[in-house]
């Protein structure tokens, strides 16, 4: 057998193994790269809010205690947008998952207790709308795009393996796509929309796919980093030397008079962040109450390649700043983990990065689907041939 046949049979079978969890991630992958602007067009006015001309938003702890009206679970994450472009609402969510050891139940949602999202209007404090996530459809579009529904352990597994098979059909179906001269090469970045519909089809296997080998390529490499651990610490490794420790230890008990979060305490904190970046795209605030600690992440526009942010640590109880994590204090290898999801939808190239990712993931969910037809048209045709 040929290096060439090897290729092919790999090619097939592999492809044929991986096709439909392929087609499902790549559909729901597509979708999901617009996530937020489609949640938009569809919850306007969830999303939307109108300011006056130097109208100022209302204190960080009123508009959380607006939120927490509508919600019976405490708050623990806050979404600030960004300062620049349309003005927007401020998220608030209760989230609470299961611990590892008791997740329930065979499908993803089960790994959660709760999960409810709040929008405010920043400068009136009033309530703009409330979902349940568990059940909201960008939120299950991305469940099985990352487990296909199912367990977190058992999905992601399946899930990342088919998509290193994937990987395995890009890089044997480049081999069987390289033409051996130009005049071949011409015909093969060409698709004949005259021909008959067998060659129609595998014209649009072999030249899609070889437009979109390489976004797809990196599309398929930075997913997988979800779905095993061994492959997020082997890049760390390459670019670090070894894994490093992204942990945050919580703050000392302090020795004013402040002994738990207060109203005071999330101003403080806010009037701080505000403070060390006036202008920024976006921040998140994780509020651990377990521990009296609030991280706050803030985005910024970067100008190295890399999306940008710096990590705050505040002590809950008294607002007091004590521990930061700057862009430029981090390694190259925390600096590619940061942006892996943003590599991975686009979005580190902007809109057009977008565009090109959600096209490229619509060619890879049409890959299985072609290869099949070309496998099946085959198959069947030597069935005639033999009757």
């Amino acid at each position: 057998m040929t290096f060439k046949k090897i290729m092919l049979f790999l090619h097939r079978w592999i492809g044929l193994l991986s096709g439909l969890v392929v087609f499902i991630v790549s559909i729901t992958g597509a979708i999901y790269v617009f996530e937020k602007e489609l949640f938009a067009l569809f919850h306007p006015s969830y999303v939307t809010v109108a300011a006056q001309k130097g109208e100022k938003t209302l204190p960080l702890s009123i508009l959380k205690a607006n939120a927490q009206h509508v919600t019976d679970h405490p708050i623990n994450i806050i979404r600030i947008p960004a300062t620049t472009g349309q003005q927007e609402a401020y998220i608030f969510e209760a989230l609470k998952r299961r611990p590892k050891n008791d997740i329930v139940g065979a499908f993803v949602n089960k790994e959660i207790i709760y999960w409810d999202r709040i929008f405010v209007d920043p400068y009136s404090g009033r309530v703009l709308g409330k979902i349940d996530v568990e059940t909201n459809f960008f939120w299950i579009v991305r469940q099985i795009h990352q487990f296909l529904y199912l367990r977190r352990d058992v999905g992601s597994t399946i899930v990342g393996s088919s998509v290193l098979l994937f990987i395995i059909t890009l890089l044997s179906g480049l081999f069987l796509w390289w033409p051996k001269n130009r005049k071949v090469a011409v015909k093969r970045l060409k698709i004949n929309f005259s021909t008959k519909w067998k060659r129609l089809n595998y014209d649009l296997h072999q030249v899609l796919g070889f437009y979109a080998f390489l976004v797809a390529l990196v599309i398929a490499a930075t997913g997988l980093v979800w779905s095993f651990k061994w492959w997020e610490t082997s890049i760390y490794w390459l670019m670090d030397g070894k894994r490093p420790n992204m942990q945050i230890e919580a703050p000392k008990a302090p020795n004013n008079t402040m002994s738990e979060a207060s109203a005071a305490s999330l101003d403080l904190i806010w009037s701080d962040v505000v403070k060390k970046h006036t202008v920024h795209q976006g921040v998140f605030i994780n509020l651990l109450h377990e521990v009296s600690q609030a991280n706050a992440t803030i985005y910024n526009k970067g100008n190295t390649g890399w999306s940008a942010s710096d990590t705050h640590a505040y002590d809950l109880r008294n607002g007091k700043h004590y521990f930061k994590r700057l862009q430029s204090d981090k390694t190259l290898g925390m600096k590619w983990r940061n942006s892996n999801y943003d590599i991975h939808v686009g979005k580190i190239a902007g809109r057009t990065g977008m565009w090109i990712a959600f096209v490229a993931s619509l060619i890879c969910a049409s890959l299985p689907v072609t290869g099949f037809c070309i496998w099946y048209g085959r198959k069947f045709k030597k069935k005639k041939m033999r009757s």
